[in-house]
């Protein structure tokens, strides 16, 4: 079975990994079950699709049992394969609700890491006590995400950290740069303010994004675009 299966089911469900492969009846947790009945107003017989995050996923049917909603397994557990060169984003911090909609789309877009960065330019920056904090909602955000677009591996999204230390490992967003390649799978857009000099030799090299000033939220979205491109 491909993937194509996931498109016509009612809705995708997350779940735990020992749950998925737990046996014919998938339980649900009440916040789950609820969202099932209540939110999405799922009927009886319908087919869901069910994923724990990590590249398997499953069908089930839902069987509606009073206000009791139970996911019975309908299909094998199917492995997704593991992209041998994940995607990796790394952008600045955008400014507001802007920053919820960049990890919104670049779930749907199907990149595998978004790596927040601190950079010289940067002006939003968090507190050090507010970090986890943040990193809950925005992972809340990209599951939410993920449930959409019938995602089954999970955004993984990582702490801010200083541009510096980590653009070696990075091609950046530059005007000037060359063209981004299919052999780019990592990639940095800095904050409006654009990179500072010391930012921009620390990294692996400078690709252009067009010939237009972007937002950071918008070029973020712009490289997972092409980079999902390149591998169709």
């Amino acid at each position: 079975m491909d993937r194509s299966a996931l498109r016509s089911t009612s809705t995708h469900v997350l779940v735990d990994p020992d749950v998925l492969a737990g046996g014919d009846t998938i339980p649900l947790t009440d916040d789950v079950e609820h969202h099932l009945r209540k939110v999405l107003r799922l009927r009886d017989g319908d087919t869901v699709s069910v994923t724990d995050g990590a590249g398997r996923w499953r069908l089930a049917t839902a069987l509606l049992r009073g206000p009791v909603v139970e996911l019975e397994a309908s299909s094998e557990v199917i492995v997704q394969p593991v992209r041998l060169h994940p995607i990796t984003v790394a952008a600045a911090i955008p400014k507001g609700d802007r920053l919820d909609w960049m990890v919104q789309k670049v779930t749907e877009l199907g990149v595998d890491r978004l790596v927040l960065l601190e950079t010289e330019r940067s002006v939003v920056r968090w507190k050090p006590e507010r970090v986890e904090r943040q990193l809950l909602r925005l992972r809340r955000i990209a599951d939410e995400a993920l449930r959409q677009s019938r995602r089954v591996v999970r955004l993984a999204i990582e702490p801010p950290v200083p541009a510096v230390d980590v653009l070696a490992g990075f091609v950046v967003g530059e005007p000037g740069g060359r063209p981004l390649a299919g052999s780019d799978r990592a990639v940095a857009v800095g904050p409006e303010g654009g990179w500072s000099p010391s930012e921009l030799e620390a990294a692996a090299d400078r690709v252009d994004l067009g010939p237009t000033i972007l937002r950071t939220e918008t070029a973020a979205v712009a490289i997972s675009a092409l980079c999902v491109a390149f591998e169709r």
